[in-house]
């Protein structure tokens, strides 16, 4: 397929999966009309599309009822980020859309995600939480040998593991999944504190804490490269490139066991500067270790 082909099916995509989202039953002659295409390829189309689309009585096609009304670009950066393919696509909602909906049809990206957990998005828990969380009800459980009762905000897949994000006692934290045992669902429902939605919303990783502590690191030239491709700290942003190929890099963190690890990996050509406390906690644990 050439690139202008691929151009046109994603346009053609986009465009159709708008009209059907907004309620809009198309006609599959008319929709051929409208794009300048066969019947037969308007009918490919709506294969691609696969189980968000039906055929009425009258042969028109609609968005199934259970999708209809609900797609909008911000759901579709979602799906991007939960499978890791983010920043793939531009981010431009309308040329993220058409990039995104290309992929359906020539095959041409590859994507190769992390490795997951076993548990699936259809396992009991999964479903229950699912279930609590749109409806907005408390949940008791087991985790970490204490009975907890908790307020379910949303689950979050982040780097592979899934994790219930939820309050307790009115502080927001994340559960993972894998360690949540004897979960029952209450019929008490609870008021979502806006607060706690928009820190999971803009926080990029699951430590959510109020207090960010902002982390200098310097990156040796030789791994410089990665660091500019993609952030691999939490929060990243590059402050200075040095004259040597290297960087100054800083990170905000609510854990030091959020960016411990990473800086570990590594040595020697990533260092902390600052804080020192932190710096001090890296090299005792050098030390025990060489020890």
């Amino acid at each position: 397929m050439t690139d202008n082909a691929h151009d046109k099916l994603a346009e053609r995509l986009a465009g159709t999966l708008l009209k059907l989202n907004r309620g809009d039953a198309l006609d599959r002659d008319e929709l051929a009309a409208e794009y300048g295409v066969s019947s037969r390829t308007i009918y490919r189309d709506m294969g691609r599309l696969g189980n968000v689309v039906e055929c009425d009585a009258k042969g028109r096609y609609r968005m199934v009822a259970e999708y209809r009304g609900r797609l909008s670009p911000r759901d579709l950066e979602n799906f991007a980020r939960l499978v890791g393919v983010e920043d793939l696509f531009p981010r431009n909602s309308a040329s993220f859309l058409l990039a995104l909906l290309d992929t359906l049809g020539n095959s041409s990206f590859l994507v190769r995600g992390h490795h997951y957990e076993a548990l699936k998005p259809h396992d009991p828990a999964f479903l229950q939480l699912d279930e609590a969380i749109r409806d907005q009800r408390l949940c008791t459980l087991n985790y970490a040998d204490k009975r907890r009762t908790l307020a379910p905000y949303r689950l979050i897949n982040s780097k592979g593991i899934w994790y219930l994000a939820a309050t307790d006692a009115g502080t927001l934290k994340s559960f993972a999944l894998s360690r949540i045992s004897l979960l029952v669902v209450s019929d008490e429902a609870f008021e979502p504190d806006p607060t706690a939605q928009r820190q999971i919303d803009e926080d990029d990783d699951v430590w959510f804490s109020q207090e960010k502590t902002e982390v200098l690191l310097s990156v040796a030239p030789q791994v410089a490269y990665y660091f500019k491709r993609r952030k691999l700290l939490p929060l990243q942003q590059i402050d200075k490139e040095l004259e040597n190929g290297g960087l100054i890099v800083s990170s905000r963190i609510s854990d030091q066991n959020q960016i411990l690890p990473l800086v570990r990996y590594w040595i020697p050509h990533v260092r902390i500067l600052e804080p020192g406390w932190l710096r001090e906690a890296l090299e005792r644990d050098l030390r025990a270790f060489l020890a």
